[in-house]
């Protein structure tokens, strides 16, 4: 990254990814034994973090705990029920992104507002940015991380850097 861009951004190596999916009617239960947020576009701190997709749907991540661990938690857990949980951690790629532009950089490559007023810390949300589905967690105030699909992590990365050089070199 270019000195005094406002912004710092890295790729996340070794995160634990696991996505989970469960049948809509043991949504309630998974949740309460889980502990999962079950508000839209909520995450839950902790190790693993856990994030809000869709109303049967969540991500896992972590730091320290193997996708192997993860999925046998909730393997035990859930073992009653029906469910999908699948290691994502070879196949999307995590950048961390912070900085006093990060938000401005954010709202360059999306339709999202990055106000934060409007887009919290805790908060979540899928969407398409610079023409990719991008999974973006709000960390912090001005701290975020970005998920997205490997096969199109050099690409972003390379968006993002241009937009924080030049912002008229790229458009969403």
């Amino acid at each position: 990254m270019p000195e005094n861009t406002g912004f710092d951004l890295k790729e996340i190596d070794q995160r634990s990814i696991v996505r989970l999916r469960v049948h809509p009617n043991g949504a309630q239960t998974a949740t309460e034994v889980l502990q999962l947020p079950q508000q839209a576009l909520q995450s839950r701190d902790g190790n693993p973090a856990i994030h809000w997709l869709g109303p049967d749907q969540w991500l896992f991540t972590s730091e320290s705990e193997s996708a192997t661990d993860i999925l046998n938690n909730i393997d035990s857990v859930l073992a009653n029920q029906l469910f999908a949980a699948t290691d994502m951690s070879s196949g999307l790629a995590c950048f961390s992104l912070s900085g006093q532009s990060s938000r401005t950089l954010l709202a360059m490559g999306c339709g999202i507002d990055m106000h934060p007023d409007y887009f919290t810390s805790g908060q979540c949300v899928r969407t398409r940015f610079a023409q990719v589905p991008v999974f973006i967690v709000a960390t912090g105030e001005l701290e975020f991380d970005l998920y997205v699909d490997r096969s199109y992590s050099h690409y972003l990365y390379e968006w993002l850097s241009a937009a924080g050089k030049d912002p008229m070199a790229c458009s969403a």
